[in-house]
């Protein structure tokens, strides 16, 4: 470019210095506008309120949560749910109330405490032993590592996320909705609570199963140890009403023998009192401190004392002929080992 004409350009613009700072004004004024207003319009969006639930949820911030979900609204399902798949939980008059109340405690408690996690077992048998909670100890650190923001509108949204319970080894989906209300965007429904809540219910009974199973295979092995060390040759029974004619006399004996290697010092008997057809008219625990030694027979006498005019007295002196079923609960050896036989309930219910 030519002297001559950079000269005019400068010139020119020493002319007009204060119309071109004027315009310049203007157009930066015009864009600083515009990309104010598209940030306004984005704060008014899904995705804003998306991003600060995801700052809120690690490290957990209580009072910013609060702001974005509306923690009684997405209870409200959850209860109704829980109340439907846990009817004996917090039973009452007041049942919605207090389970509403447990819920909204327990995710506020969690949220406030400092989120690590526990201890992975691997082994099925250590994870059956591990007592259960209902929150996994990284809730709000899994949410926020798995939130994603599904079919965003102008008035509504999904937010789902995935969760996985180590001591239950399953992994659950959560499916929530976000609505704009005159207060902004709030998280204020759990779409699929009934399903999330009927999932953690079978795997939970699953568990509880295998930890009866458990109870079940322990009793088999030391049922069988009982049988073979201490096996019950006779059980017999006889019945009879003493001088007063209302006392009834109940007399069972079991005969037995040690073949096991180790001293037996004392034993508890699990004596059925039946019919002849096997209809049981009595069921005792009979003990006994009887020291026995290897190779040695055993032989013992229990006397029970009943009200012969009462209903089971009567079906007792009615029958022809009693017998007697008989199966060792506890056998007590000398080497301190305790053998004994667990009555296992129909499920472990963990959470009353």
């Amino acid at each position: 470019m030519s002297l001559p004409v950079v000269a005019s350009i400068v010139a020119f613009i020493r002319k007009h210095t204060f119309v071109l700072a004027a315009i310049l004004l203007v157009v930066l004024a015009a864009v600083g506008g515009y990309s104010g207003w598209r940030h306004y319009q984005y704060r008014q969006t899904a995705e804003f309120a998306f991003t600060q639930i995801k700052d809120a949820l690690h490290p957990t911030k209580p009072a910013d949560l609060a702001q974005r979900i509306d923690f009684s609204a997405i209870t409200r399902p959850l209860v109704q749910a829980v109340a439907q798949h846990y009817p004996n939980l917090k039973k009452g008059p007041n049942q919605l109330r207090d389970l509403s109340d447990i819920i909204q405690i327990g995710l506020l408690k969690q949220a406030r405490s400092k989120e690590e996690p526990a201890k992975e077992e691997t082994d099925e048998l250590a994870r059956l032993k591990t007592p259960l909670y209902v929150l996994p100890p990284t809730f709000y650190t899994q949410l926020a590592a798995t939130l994603t923001l599904q079919n965003p509108t102008e008035t509504t949204a999904l937010i789902a996320a995935r969760v996985r319970h180590p001591v239950l080894n399953k992994e659950f989906s959560l499916l929530l909705r976000m609505d704009k209300t005159v207060e902004g965007w709030k998280v204020d429904d759990f779409v699929n609570a009934e399903e999330v809540v009927r999932q953690f219910r079978e795997y939970q009974v699953e568990r509880m199963t295998a930890q009866r199973q458990i109870i079940l295979d322990k009793n088999a092995k030391i049922k069988t140890r009982m049988e073979e060390m201490l096996p019950i040759k006779s059980c017999t029974v006889s019945a009879g009403l003493i001088s007063d004619g209302k006392t009834l006399l109940v007399v069972v004996n079991a005969k037995g023998k040690n073949t096991g290697t180790v001293m037996i010092n004392n034993m508890d008997l699990s004596a059925k009192i039946c019919t002849p057809d096997g209809t049981e008219l009595l069921h005792r625990f009979l003990n006994a401190v009887q020291p026995t030694v290897p190779g040695e027979d055993f032989e013992r006498n229990w006397t029970i004392e009943m009200d012969g005019e009462s209903a089971q007295g009567k079906a007792i002196l009615s029958g022809r002929k009693l017998t007697c079923e008989a199966s060792w609960k506890t056998l007590g050896l000398a080497n301190g080992e305790i053998l004994h036989f667990t009555v296992a309930p129909a499920l472990l219910e963990e959470f009353q």
